[in-house]
C-alpha cells in the first residue's frame, strides 16, 4: 500500500496505525482538497478519516461539527492525550476562555475545534473564522443535517449560510453511518459540497443478531403492562447478559427513572443512566464516565446517548420503546458488538399502543412548532412500522434502508429464525 509520508505521520502523531482500506481513499481526498462524502458502518474509524486529513494541514484549522457535547467532550479528550492541539467550543465556556481559543485558532495555534452547529450562528465565532485559514469544515454524523433539521435544531440548515460568509470555501467533509440515497443531495447541496468523493463501505455487521420481541399487554393498567414489560427486560438481560456490557434505551426520561430505579435494585452498583435532563451535569458526565470506563455495566438512556459512545464490549442492546425512526435504531444497534464479538439486539414492541401514544405526543408538540417539522417524524415513524411489520431478513432491512442490496439472508434474526423453523 502506497501512503504518502505526512499522511503516514499525521496517523501516527494521532496514535492511529497505518490506514484501512477503505479509510485510504476519503484520506488523500481530503487531505488533497477535495471534498468528501463518508457512508461507513459505526465503529469503522470515520473519526481517523478527518483527524488525519486534519493534521496532516495541522497549521491550519479544521473545525468540526457533532451533535452531542458528549462526542465533543470524548473526542477532545482523546485528541489532547495524543499532544493534538484540539479544543472546543460550548455553553460551559467562560469568555475569556472562548477569546483564548478563537485566538489561537486565528493565529494558526490550534489544529482541531470541535463545536455543535449552533455555535456557528454566533456572531463573534463567524468574525472570528472569517480571519482564520479555515481548511476543512466536517459534519460528523451529517444524517442530522436532515434527521433533526427540519425538526428541532434548524441550526444544521444554516451551515450552508455560513459556508457562504467565509471569504473562501474550506474542504468540506460529512460522514454517517446511516445515510439514504435521498439525503445524500440535500446535504450536498446544504454543505455546498463540489464533486464529493463519495466513499460506501460494506455496511454490514455480521455479529450482530437483530431480534425483535411483542411484548404486548392487554391489562387495562399502564402501571401493570409497564411491570409486565420490565418483566421481560429482566429475562432478556438474565439470557444474554454474560461479562460484557448492556445499554438499554427508551423513549422518555420518565421510562429511563423508572428503569434505573428498579434494575439498580436487581444489579446494585452496576446501573448507569444518561439523557439530556440529568442534573447536576457533574452528574451526567459521572455516570456517564462509569459505564466507559466499565465501572458499571449497565446504561438506561435516552438516544442523546447513542452517537459516537465507544465501550467495545456491549454485547446486549435493548429497545425497550419502539425508537421513533429507522436512523435512530441503526445508529444505536451501531453501539453492539464493536470489539466484532457477537451481541444480542433486541427491539422490544406492542400492539396495544403505548410507545405509539408516545410517538404521537412528540408529533403533535412538533406540530406546534413546525407543520414540516410533524410531517417528517410521521414518514420517519411509517418507515420504522414498516420494519417491525416486515417478515424479511430484519439485517438486510437494515442495509436496504441504507441503500445496499444484499441476497443472503443473516439465518439468525427473529424473521429468518421463524422460516427455519416454519420449514
Amino acid at each position: 500500500m502506497n501512503i504518502k509520508h505526512d499522511i503516514k505521520q499525521a496517523m501516527h502523531e494521532l496514535g492511529y496505525s497505518k490506514p484501512r482500506k477503505h479509510q485510504l481513499v476519503p484520506i488523500r481526498a481530503l487531505t488533497d482538497g477535495k471534498d468528501a462524502i463518508v457512508h461507513a458502518p459505526t465503529g469503522s474509524g470515520k473519526t481517523a478519516i478527518f483527524a488525519t486529513a486534519g493534521q496532516v494541514h495541522k497549521h491550519q484549522l479544521t473545525v468540526v461539527i457533532e451533535p452531542l457535547l458528549a462526542l465533543i467532550y470524548n473526542q477532545v479528550q482523546a485528541l489532547q492525550q495524543q499532544g493534538i492541539a484540539a479544543d472546543y467550543l460550548d455553553h460551559t465556556r467562560s469568555k475569556q476562555d472562548t477569546e483564548r481559543i478563537l485566538t489561537k485558532a486565528c493565529s494558526g495555534k490550534l489544529t482541531l475545534l470541535y463545536v455543535t452547529p449552533e455555535r456557528l450562528q454566533n456572531k463573534a465565532f463567524i468574525r472570528a473564522m472569517q480571519k482564520t485559514d479555515l481548511y476543512m469544515l466536517v459534519v460528523d454524523e451529517c444524517h442530522c443535517i436532515t434527521e433533526w433539521g427540519y425538526t428541532f435544531r434548524e441550526a444544521y440548515l444554516q451551515i450552508g449560510d455560513f459556508i457562504d460568509n467565509l471569504p473562501h470555501k474550506p474542504v468540506i467533509c460529512a460522514c454517517s453511518a446511516t445515510l439514504q440515497d435521498a439525503q445524500l443531495k440535500q446535504i450536498q447541496k446544504i454543505l455546498r459540497m463540489k464533486n464529493p468523493v463519495i466513499c460506501r463501505c460494506n455496511l454490514k455487521r455480521s455479529n450482530l443478531i437483530l431480534l425483535k420481541k411483542d411484548v404486548s399487554c392487554r391489562h387495562k393498567s399502564l402501571e401493570k403492562r409497564l411491570e409486565s414489560r420490565i418483566k421481560i427486560l429482566h429475562k432478556c438481560i438474565r439470557k444474554y447478559w454474560t461479562n460484557g456490557s448492556v445499554v438499554i434505551f427508551a423513549m422518555t426520561t420518565s421510562y429511563v427513572y423508572a428503569l434505573y430505579n428498579i434494575l439498580n435494585e436487581i444489579y446494585p452498583g452496576q446501573v448507569a443512566r444518561y439523557h439530556a435532563q440529568v442534573k447536576p451535569e457533574k452528574l451526567k458526565q459521572q455516570m456517564e464516565s462509569d459505564f466507559l470506563k466499565g465501572t458499571k455495566k449497565i446504561m438506561i438512556a435516552t438516544s442523546a446517548f447513542s452517537m459516537g459512545i465507544d465501550v467495545p464490549d456491549i454485547e446486549l442492546l435493548v429497545h425497550f420503546n419502539t425508537p421513533l425512526s429507522m436512523t435512530n435504531y441503526i445508529q444505536q444497534i451501531g453501539r453492539a458488538g464493536r470489539d466484532g464479538c457477537k451481541a444480542h439486539c433486541v427491539l422490544f414492541y406492542d400492539t396495544n399502543g403505548d410507545d405509539s401514544k408516545i410517538v404521537k405526543s412528540i408529533i403533535s408538540k412538533a406540530k406546534k412548532q413546525s407543520g414540516k417539522a410533524a410531517n417528517v417524524l410521521k414518514e420517519q415513524w411509517k418507515q420504522m412500522e414498516a420494519f417491525l411489520q416486515s417478515d424479511a431478513c430484519m439485517a438486510n432491512d437494515v442495509l436496504r434502508y441504507q441503500g445496499q442490496d444484499v441476497e443472503k439472508t443473516c439465518k439468525r434474526c427473529t424473521n429468518c429464525a421463524k422460516k427455519r423453523r416454519g420449514r
